[in-house]
């Protein structure tokens, strides 16, 4: 991903993650194993991915084929991946609990180094 693009997406991360969406969570524990509950919130983590990423990064065409239209927000890495590896690092014992709210943070911020496309439909099946 091109530095300017990346430096584009950050400006935004950084907005999220210090916003009051996700003050919501705070005071909410969660607690399992970190596949539990990656699995318990996996509709927040697309909810939260989708408002922070809604204005599609002022982008209006697809950023692979240049076509118009309906833009998808596509990992460069999947949403699930990115949760496990933010959980085992701030989540490493599954004995104890752990607030949403941190973890969400934490999960929008990386966001900042990870790419976010914006691609049409075809080309979000074809690229995965």
């Amino acid at each position: 991903m091109p530095a300017e693009r990346l430096a584009e997406q950050k400006i935004i991360v950084e907005k999220a993650a210090s916003s009051n969406m996700l003050n919501k969570y705070s005071g909410v524990m969660i607690s399992g194993s970190n596949t539990q509950i990656i699995k318990a919130i996996t509709g927040e983590l697309r909810n939260i991915h989708n408002t922070v990423f809604k204005k599609c990064l002022g982008k209006t065409s697809c950023e692979h084929c240049g076509n118009t239209g309906i833009l998808d927000r596509a990992h460069m890495r999947s949403k699930i991946d990115i949760a496990k590896e933010i959980l085992d690092e701030i989540h490493p014992d599954s004995s104890i609990a752990i607030e949403l709210k941190t973890f969400m943070i934490a999960f929008v911020k990386r966001h900042a180094d990870i790419g976010v496309w914006m691609l049409c439909k075809p080309c979000h099946q074809e690229l995965g």
